[in-house]
């Protein structure tokens, strides 16, 4: 009886096709406030986190924004919660992405800010990867076949990594100016987050929405954000509509993807060497550097050389001179 929870699904009636769920989860011994960090999907759940939970959500009903107020709804639990711990710091889920291996089977990608690290985990909690990451601030990751994608809100970067070891394979600058959320539609990247980190307040004014082809480094559209999104904080593409977590209002509001074509003609992937090159790069230096050492001791020897002979030279001229003398 557990598995089915019912809550309160809240919707505004708005202008155009927004809707918008509340997020309070509450079971047995396991809670999930409103407000959730991270969203993705399995195409089949909307999987969703909230400081160290995960937990699955299927046959979400949901009626469509301004047909009702207050319409009640159902959620289904798809299989148990799952908590991720650490012996370190409290986890904290700023993201999560889905490997879908085959059918509605894969894996799960968590990043944990708090202990600065990616894993790699089963939807039965196992992990069966992690790694460290040091030089990157995961507000919020996507997966598709190129690897796994990541917003970084510190430095106003997007991040393509490895998922053997989490090395970075390219990176882009952000056309939105703080990223903190991002999604993957089948073909571009699709970018949210805010204009300026200064600003306070809750409007859409502030609120920015662009797809990004990563082959070309440009922006091809730019998405009008609902009028009830003012901090988005997770993302992910569902069947042409982009739901999208509100930090502000705690809420997951549903847009459609449709935009129009963006004026940006600035290309934001940067130029990166690769790994390769660096280590050939890096193995040119190191024998350059062997090599004028060996040139520095070689023309070091021969100069005690020149000085010794220049010693013995000057010895012998010393005797000649004295001999002389006493003649």
């Amino acid at each position: 009886m557990w598995r089915c929870l019912v809550i309160l699904i809240c919707l505004i009636v708005s202008a155009g096709c927004t809707e918008q769920i509340k997020m309070d989860i509450g079971g047995v011994g396991e809670t999930l406030p409103s407000g959730v960090s991270a969203i993705t999907w399995d195409g089949k759940n909307l999987i969703v986190a909230k400081d160290g939970i995960i937990v699955f959500l299927d046959h979400i009903y949901l009626a469509t924004a301004g047909s009702f107020i207050g319409y009640e709804g159902s959620y289904f639990l798809n299989n148990y919660p799952v908590t991720v711990t650490s012996k370190e710091n409290t986890p904290f889920i700023t993201a999560i992405a889905w490997q879908q291996v085959s059918g509605n089977t894969g894996f799960i990608w968590i990043a944990d800010a708090a202990n600065k690290r990616i894993l790699k985990i089963t939807p039965q909690g196992k992990v069966v990867r992690k790694f460290s990451l040091t030089s990157v601030y995961p507000e919020d990751m996507v997966f598709n076949e190129d690897g796994l994608w990541i917003a970084d809100s510190k430095r106003k970067k997007i991040y393509r990594i490895s998922i053997e070891d989490g090395s970075i394979l390219s990176e882009y600058l952000s056309p939105v100016p703080i990223p903190t959320a991002i999604a993957w539609d089948g073909k571009y990247l699709v970018l949210a987050g805010i204009n300026n980190l200064d600003i306070v307040y809750n409007s859409s004014d502030n609120v920015k929405i662009v797809k990004l082809d990563s082959v070309t480094g440009k922006v091809v559209e730019e998405v009008m954000p609902s009028r009830y999104i003012s901090s988005p904080t997770g993302m992910v593409w569902i069947n042409g509509k982009l739901w999208i977590s509100d930090r502000n209002s705690g809420n997951i509001f549903i847009i459609s993807d449709r935009g129009i074509p963006s004026q940006d003609e600035n290309n934001y992937k940067l130029d990166m060497i690769p790994s390769t090159v660096k280590k050939l790069e890096i193995k040119e230096e190191k024998q350059k550097e062997e090599k004028d050492i060996e040139e520095a001791k070689k023309a070091a020897e021969e100069a005690r050389k020149a000085a010794e002979e220049a010693k013995r030279a000057a010895e012998a001229a010393k005797k000649a001179f004295e001999l002389q003398q006493k003649k």
